[in-house]
């Protein structure tokens, strides 16, 4: 399945990177597609956390690392 990155905010209203299916119909006001060279430039800088696995989310998600404080 092909995907793309979604920045958006949660419905907790944290800022988020979530996987989303290519055909994902988004918000253009408010979401961003973005690149996994983005992800993981702001994984490496601690701005993101990886949060795959870790929340109920089926693809990979990744979080604001001050969201989760």
């Amino acid at each position: 399945m092909k995907t793309k990155y979604l920045l958006t905010t949660s419905s907790d209203k944290d800022v988020i990177v979530a996987e989303v299916p290519k055909d994902h119909k988004y918000n253009e006001r408010n979401e961003y597609i973005v690149s996994e060279g983005f992800i993981n430039a702001n994984v490496k800088s601690g701005t993101l956390t990886d949060m795959t696995g870790k929340l109920e989310w089926e693809g990979r998600i990744w979080v604001y690392t001050e969201d989760l404080t």
